[in-house]
């Protein structure tokens, strides 16, 4: 349903959460315009336990001895009339892809499957994005899925919603002469999707697997280096890539600086905008303590990109102009201590409208699964109140006994997600100052006014 949320720990298992918000009229001190301009209220939300014989989880999962997260990408298409999602993972971890049908209302896998030897070596990555009424562009609705191995390349899958799930990919794409895939996008909107090795990134067309082009690491990416300075620069070993409708690709680049003696002093990691035909548009230098980029999202209209690192979510702007310019940023933690055990995020999601999202949901490093409220979610939550399976009642009853109890509007989920009292002193503090004007009001949205 629209109040659900599916996240998948470190461990490979699944948790299904269920939020809902709750507007309020806001503070004495704001006047009727803006109370009318800007949403205010706050989320309650928890975890949902139901009963099973066994855990649900990923059918393979990498032992703590091997400190990797799994590769995962859930749908945002629902399959088998509109129950389940599909979740597509390393089934092996000797190129075996895994398939499962997750209930997200209960977490509970409803079926799965394993296709074995997709590729000849660990599957590292995975992207899915979805195709036909899913995408609002019409036709059968479904996910198109590419993923990426070890083996240094890639395949594209095609899953319908109303058909069985396919044992054998539609494309094998290559070109990274071996070189472990680490990261790969897909855009079904353009027809292209990407790949990303340490010293190559390839595009290739959605529609006969054709390459269309690719590139080496740019030699540009720190301006204040002279050209006697020895450095290399390389494609970071992360997941994260994004592929923009707009026709941009946002990478992740480490460029390493050496002494006279070739030995390695400082090392710097930056975010790079390539145009679809490899031509260098610019690079924004990350502070050391964000440290490498888990996950990088392009928005639907393709005008800014958000990215999952150190402290938070960060949002960029993609122009040719002014490339990866900062716009603003999402703290997941309030800490004035910044340094290489700062919580960080790895991913986040828009929903439950990919075309207009009212509510963005991030998972973090810290057990944590935060939720922040964006333009428009008070009406929505009016017009699916009373459709919303008594979720809108259940809460509104018991939501002052849980803020007295907790001391926190959020905490309601204190128990499951761990830093409840975190999360819900962050939703009453930003959400009175600024209402839901703050983080991606005004970039992914205009104001209308009525």
């Amino acid at each position: 349903g629209v109040d659900r949320c599916l996240a998948v720990d470190s461990n490979g298992i699944f948790h299904s959460f269920r939020w809902a918000w709750k507007p309020s009229d806001g503070d004495e001190d704001h006047s009727p315009a803006e109370k009318k301009a800007i949403d205010q209220g706050n989320f309650i939300a928890q975890r949902e336990l139901p009963r099973f014989k066994t855990v649900p989880r990923l059918i393979h999962a990498p032992s703590k001895r091997e400190y990797t997260i799994p590769a995962v990408a859930i749908s945002k298409t629902l399959f088998a009339s509109r129950s389940v999602l599909l979740v597509l993972s390393d089934g092996d971890g000797c190129g075996g892809l895994a398939m499962q049908l997750v209930d997200p209302s209960k977490a509970t896998v409803k079926g799965e499957a394993l296709v074995p030897s997709v590729h000849s070596s660990k599957i590292t990555c995975i992207a899915m994005d979805p195709i036909g009424t899913a995408a609002g562009h019409g036709g059968v609705g479904g996910e198109l899925a590419i993923v990426g191995s070890a083996d240094g390349g890639s395949s594209l899958w095609r899953f319908m919603s109303s058909h069985y799930l396919p044992l054998r990919p539609r494309i094998r794409m290559r070109g990274h002469a071996g070189r472990k895939v680490q990261a790969v996008a897909l855009s079904s909107a353009i027809h292209i999707c990407a790949s990303v090795s340490e010293d190559r990134c390839c595009i290739f067309s959605v529609g006969n697997g054709a390459m269309i082009r690719s590139w080496a690491p740019p030699k540009n990416t720190l301006p204040m280096l002279s050209s006697n300075t020895n450095s290399k620069t390389i494609f970071c070993d992360t997941r994260a890539l994004g592929l923009s409708v707009q026709g941009f690709v946002v990478t992740v680049c480490k460029t390493t600086m050496f002494n006279d003696d070739n030995v390695a002093t400082r090392s710097v990691i930056t975010l790079h905008l390539f145009s679809l035909e490899g031509v260098s548009l610019g690079s924004k230098a990350l502070e050391s303590w964000r440290g490498v980029p888990h996950k990088i999202t392009c928005t639907p209209d393709g005008t800014a990109v958000t990215v999952c690192s150190g402290r938070g979510v960060t949002i960029h702007r993609l122009s040719a102009i002014t490339p990866l310019e900062f716009i603003d940023e999402w703290h997941i933690t309030e800490t004035d201590e910044l340094d290489e055990s700062t919580p960080a995020a790895w991913d986040v999601d828009f929903g439950p409208s990919l075309m207009r999202p009212i509510v963005a949901a991030a998972g973090c490093s810290s057990g944590v699964l935060r939720l922040h409220a964006l333009p428009g979610i008070s009406p929505w939550s009016e017009r699916h109140k009373k459709s919303s399976i008594g979720i809108g009642k259940a809460f509104s009853k018991t939501g002052g006994r849980i803020k007295n109890a907790m001391g926190k509007t959020f905490g309601f989920g204190k128990t499951a997600v761990g830093t409840g009292k975190e999360i819900g002193k962050e939703v009453t503090a930003e959400v009175k100052e600024r209402g839901v004007g703050g983080f991606l009001a005004g970039t992914l949205f205009r104001k209308t006014n009525k």
